[in-house]
């Protein structure tokens, strides 16, 4: 079947038709369990489903694809922590439990994470409104703010109004988009690489860059599968087993995603400057696969800015209402993080604070695996083999995010 086939442009649809209809339709899509899952999987994919594999194909070349095996595997160990704690941690702390020194080091956290993540809703919207406009051939900076601006005010009406529940309704259409897309690209690339395995070769200008710049920048890429923390913040509606399931679930699916799109990305990147990545590079490289990939890959960039955005919001929402011990609702939490956000977007250059938010979501981390490590070493029975594995985790997590916090540099 021939890259730019009809019939493959049918198929890709078919596809795209098939996802959309079993995730409208089944039961999963109408349990607590899958909507508990939809704010962690949404961060996740929306913060670089896209950009990562050329990203990490810039930074260490033809091994990107085991790259991106280890930062997911990364993740999905700082999401053991982050589950840890909310089995173990979070119930002392609620209770007063812990000494004071440890409540104040969940308390720091808070604060910076929810820095990260009014930073994260103003710059995921306004990449949507850069991307939108600039499809659409505007460039009118103020008119990116208007239009950002009126997304936040959007989402943050929905939560306020309807609670956690809108935000996973707006949340849930746009991670079906997202999958159905998702689908889609999968199959034509699988096609696109098999008539490369069997007819031609992969030649791809790889940047040469020296080790430690390597280590310094995927340091950086690690912050692009984020959002997992999100869970932690539904507590609200969701009970800790479910959120602890649900987290769970959405890094395995964000992570099979994330090595899948890696892989099969490889052969359509030869034709793409991978010093200056731009959106339009990848939609463009997209062509040649199937007529059809770059204007639902442009859907996909769009709803996955959205859905990332929504997540975030939530996530900030959620985070308030913990944090001052029920005192704040998650609904005035919205509108909170949705009027600092707007006031980011109108006073600062979010480009030159988007590295802030990196760093302050590897902090949040750091410090959850300080908790994590208090617990262990109080509370765990001594001498177990499970106490002496997390020992390990833990502190080599430290020492990773340690690293992180002080030497990442942007992975672009």
């Amino acid at each position: 079947m021939a890259p730019s086939s009809p019939m493959l442009n049918v198929l890709l649809l078919a596809v795209c038709a098939a996802v959309a209809l079993i995730l409208f339709r089944s039961r999963m899509a109408k349990g607590d369990l899958w909507y508990a899952t939809l704010t962690p999987l949404s961060s996740i994919i929306g913060s670089g489903f896209l950009i990562m594999a050329p990203l990490l194909a810039s930074i260490v070349g033809p091994m990107a694809p085991v790259a991106i095996f280890g930062i997911v595997l990364l993740a999905y160990a700082i999401g053991h922590v982050i589950r840890f704690n909310i089995m173990h941690v979070e119930p002392r702390l609620a209770d007063g439990r812990f000494h004071r020194s440890t409540r104040e080091i969940e308390y720091l956290g808070n604060i910076v994470l929810v820095v990260a993540y009014v930073i994260a809703v103003a710059f995921y919207l306004s990449l949507l409104s850069s991307f939108l406009l600039g499809y659409l051939g505007v460039s009118d900076p103020d008119m990116e703010r208007g239009l950002t601006t009126g997304m936040i005010v959007f989402i943050a009406c929905v939560g306020y109004l309807k609670g956690l529940g809108g935000l996973e309704r707006l949340e849930s259409i746009s991670v079906t988009v997202q999958l159905c897309v998702i689908a889609s690209l999968v199959t034509g690339l699988a096609i696109h690489g098999f008539g490369f395995l069997t007819e031609g070769t992969i030649r791809i200008d790889f940047p040469q860059r020296d080790v430690l710049t390597k280590f310094q920048m995927l340091a950086g890429a690690l912050l692009l599968v984020q959002g997992f923390e999100t869970s932690r913040f539904l507590g609200e509606k969701y009970s800790p087993e479910i959120r602890v399931t649900s987290m769970r679930n959405a890094q395995l699916i964000s992570g099979i995603i994330y090595v899948v799109c890696v892989i099969l990305l490889m052969p359509a990147m030869q034709s793409m400057d991978l010093v200056h990545i731009r959106l339009s590079q990848i939609l463009d490289a997209m062509a040649p696969v199937a007529l059809i990939l770059p204007a639902i890959l442009m859907i996909a960039a769009l709803t996955s800015q959205f859905s990332a955005a929504v997540a975030d919001m939530g996530g900030g929402g959620g985070l308030l209402r913990e944090s001052s011990h029920g005192q704040l609702s998650a609904r005035v939490g919205y509108v909170t993080v949705a009027v600092a956000a707007i006031l980011l977007v109108w006073a600062v250059n979010l480009l030159e604070i988007v590295a802030l938010a990196s760093r302050a979501f590897a902090a949040y981390y750091f410090l959850q695996t300080m908790l994590a490590l208090i617990y262990n070493y109080r509370a765990s029975p001594p001498h177990s083999t499970t106490k002496r594995v997390n020992e390990c985790l833990f502190i080599t997590l430290a020492l990773i995010l340690a690293y992180i916090i002080i030497f990442s540099i942007p992975a672009e």
